[in-house]
């Protein structure tokens, strides 16, 4: 699928400029015509305008609220194509738009709803393509979109947890950093040239960080350059699941976080696979998906022996149950017995409450052991400063005091 720009005229005559995704330029334009626009301009995106329509995301607010409207209008009875076109006029986020509009064209022409969703991985990922796909073969769609919507939320939540836990620490970090990038660059180099004019002897920390300063503030465009390069590479790999899922092996690999990323795996885990289940999607391929979504290594590479061992007729708790030390008791214990009464879903879903609400715990706590560390952090960079500054000053002025008589 390439991506096209076009610029149309809709029916009351408006002016509409927006991308469009199609195999050929021929098609885009015909596409087009059948949703009613005049087209007037058809051209290939340049690279730069497809780089920049690949990094704009849809928000786990958005999905959510696009799945409860989907599921409302269902019930309702409204069909599916008129439900897409009207959340398509309303829809603000220009890469949702697109996608809705894709999504009434190709409905209009009978394609699966599953598969136009399949088209689009950055969007939307498997667990919102296999609950759907359940949903059209079992004929409830809007029981489907109902888990989604609830799903899409309770991660929007947890998320949100996590961000708000993290924001005091970046606030100070980032202080703490420009207030030192502002005086290596600009204050650290005036203070130098005081200290060479009066040609004293320096100590090695002081001439450190003198040299680090004066160099800074003579190259100051290039270093603001750095930075900007840094920043931006920064949030472009973050952006990548690859790039982003391997910083969380490696970070969750640290004593203090792994317990968190310990907890937000098995939240993660059990709300995925009690909304699979939910479904009707097959308890092997419930599983294999849910594993599938995990960040750390120890969890993800379980996905094929649960496979195995359930092929061979056990249930999911002896499944974990053998994997002494990954899973915790509690967990092997609830699913045992909500394998036995029937209510695994139930039990997944209380099970994902549960640890959702320990990583709010642990957030808390994390929070408060860092704050007395970064004020730590910060009088020891302070300090450290201050006392290459002060010590010379104090040299010099001893070195300026007068001889006393008959020494």
């Amino acid at each position: 699928m390439a991506t096209f720009e076009y610029k149309a005229r809709d029916n009351k005559g408006k002016i509409v400029q927006d991308i469009i995704e199609s195999t050929s330029r021929k098609e885009a334009a015909s596409i087009l015509r059948d949703r009613g626009f005049q087209v007037l301009v058809v051209r290939k995106t340049k690279p730069t305008q497809k780089f920049l329509d690949r990094m704009q995301k849809v928000s786990l607010v958005e999905k959510a609220t696009f799945c409860r409207f989907l599921s409302t209008m269902i019930k309702a009875g409204l069909p599916l194509v008129e439900a897409v076109e009207i959340m398509s006029k309303e829809a603000t986020n220009r890469k949702m738009r697109r996608i809705l509009h894709d999504l009434q064209y190709s409905l209009q022409r009978g394609q699966k709803l599953s598969n136009i969703f399949a088209r689009y991985p950055e969007v939307f990922d498997t667990v919102f393509v296999t609950l759907t796909r359940a949903g059209e073969e079992s004929g409830t769609l809007e029981q489907s979109f109902e888990y989604l919507s609830k799903q899409l939320m309770a991660n929007y939540e947890l998320s949100q947890q996590v961000k708000g836990a993290l924001l005091y620490p970046a606030v100070i970090i980032s202080a703490m950093m420009g207030v030192g990038v502002l005086m290596i660059t600009f204050v650290l180099p005036r203070i130098s040239q005081v200290f060479l004019r009066l040609n004293v002897e320096l100590p090695i920390a002081t001439r450190l960080l003198l040299n680090t300063s004066s160099f800074l503030g003579n190259n100051i465009p290039w270093v603001l350059l750095t930075l900007g390069i840094v920043v931006v590479s920064t949030v472009v790999l973050l952006r990548n699941p690859k790039a982003r899922k391997t910083l969380i092996q490696m970070v969750g690999k640290l004593p203090v976080l792994s317990r968190l990323f310990d907890q937000l795996d098995l939240a993660r885990f059990s709300r995925t696979l009690g909304t699979l289940l939910k479904s009707g999607v097959p308890i092997i391929d419930s599983i294999k998906i849910s594993v599938e979504l995990l960040g750390q290594k120890k969890f993800a590479a379980l996905g094929k022996t649960f496979e195995e061992e359930i092929q061979k007729g056990h249930s999911l708790s002896d499944a974990i149950a053998k994997e002494e030390g990954v899973f915790p008791g509690l967990m092997t214990q609830s699913l045992r017995a909500g394998e036995k009464t029937g209510s695994l879903e139930v039990v997944l879903e209380e099970l994902a409450d549960f640890y959702e609400r320990e990583v709010e715990h642990t957030l808390k706590s994390l929070t408060s052991i860092l704050e007395p560390v970064l004020m730590l952090v910060i009088g020891v960079a302070v300090g450290a400063m201050v006392i290459s500054i002060i010590a010379p000053i104090y040299s010099i002025v001893g070195n300026l005091q007068p001889t006393q008589p008959g020494s």
